[in-house]
């Protein structure tokens, strides 16, 4: 009951925050109108976009990864996997769970959260337009993105060994 409860609510959380970021989408439109609009009715780029638009565009690429893997929307080949049974494809993502996805995102999570707490301490800023906005609190979402991950992660993994072990797809509804 409790694992279940756990994959419910980590696909319930990773389901909101994708359908959240993908608005993020009008902000950007809007901004690069904005830009466009600016640079041909006075001939001056705008000092603020480029980083506007890096920014929103990577909160919503990266926020999204847990919402693309609950809805297994990620890069895979299929040609191999489609044929093989129910049980061998949980046996082969266990094992790439395991010795691949696991570590790696442990990896980069770590890495993420050092990096943005060492950009909290330098009180980092953007130094690739003349804006130089700060970006140290834009650095949070990198280790947060990595989390939602792991959490969805570890609920896909849940799922594979439920189907490896009963040999059909795991359902919570």
């Amino acid at each position: 009951m409790i694992i279940r409860t756990f994959v419910k609510t980590v696909d319930t959380i990773n389901e909101w925050v994708g359908k959240t970021v993908m608005w993020l989408f009008l902000a950007l439109t809007a901004s690069v109108l904005i830009d466009m609009f600016t640079r041909y009715l006075t001939g001056a780029c705008t000092v603020w976009a480029f980083d506007v638009n890096y920014m929103i565009y990577s909160v919503n690429f990266m926020l999204a990864g847990g919402f693309c893997m609950l809805h297994e929307k990620h890069v895979r080949v299929d040609a191999f996997y489609l044929m093989m049974p129910l049980r061998a494809q949980a046996i082969l993502e266990i094992i790439f769970y395991l010795f691949l996805l696991f570590p790696m995102t442990l990896f980069v999570l770590n890495a993420t959260w050092l990096n943005f707490v060492q950009a909290v301490a330098s009180k980092e800023i953007g130094i690739v337009s003349p804006w130089h906005p700060a970006v140290y609190h834009f650095k949070f979402v990198m280790p947060l993105a990595f989390f939602l991950l792991l959490i969805q992660e570890i609920a896909q993994f849940i799922r594979y060994v439920y189907q490896a072990v009963k040999g059909v797809r795991y359902e919570y509804k």
